[in-house]
C-alpha cells in the first residue's frame, strides 16, 4: 500500500475528502520525521514504535573494485512493530 492508496482509504473509512486524509497523514509522518531527528522515541499505542539508532562503524567491500573500505558510522531509524 503507497500513500495514495492509505489516504484514499482513510477517506473512506471516515467518509471524509481525500485531500483532507492526505494531509493528515502528511500531517502525522512530518510529526514523526521532525520527531526522530531530534532524538525522541515515537510510540503508537497499537502500531509501534520508532527510534534512531546508531550504526557503529564497519569494514565493507566496494562491489565493482572489490576493495575493502570503511564504511562510517551513521543514524538510523529502527521501527518495532507491535502485534
Amino acid at each position: 500500500m503507497n500513500a495514495t492508496q492509505l489516504s484514499e482509504k482513510v477517506a473512506e473509512t471516515t467518509k471524509g475528502t481525500k485531500s483532507t486524509a492526505k494531509f493528515y497523514i502528511e500531517t502525522i509522518t512530518d510529526e514523526v520525521k521532525s520527531q526522530l531527528a531530534a532524538g525522541n522515541e515515537v510510540i503508537i499505542k497499537g502500531f509501534g514504535s520508532f527510534k534512531t539508532i546508531t550504526r557503529k562503524a564497519r569494514n565493507g567491500r566496494n562491489p565493482s573494485t572489490g576493495e575493502t573500505m570503511l564504511i562510517p558510522e551513521k543514524k538510523v531509524v529502527k521501527f518495532k512493530p507491535y502485534f
